[in-house]
């Protein structure tokens, strides 16, 4: 389990599947019956061998969604 934590504003997020191109390991893209897909945190603490792939996705979030939090 990694020292971080992701977080995704749901309000915010439009569904674009960046962030699940770039962590496949951590987020998905799923139909949320409404018409507009959302994203799915899978795993909310990732290892640290993840964080890079985790810190492209927040890099390249369209709507600038996806947070880590740092925990002690």
């Amino acid at each position: 389990m990694g020292k971080y934590q992701v977080k995704v504003d749901m309000l915010l997020c439009q569904g674009h599947g960046v962030c699940a191109d770039e962590c496949p390991e951590v987020f998905e893209v799923v139909d949320t019956g409404t018409g507009y897909p959302k994203v799915k945190v899978k795993q909310a603490r990732p290892s640290e061998s993840l964080r890079s792939k985790v810190q492209d996705a927040v890099n390249f979030c369209p709507n600038q969604t996806i947070r880590i939090i740092e925990l002690d």
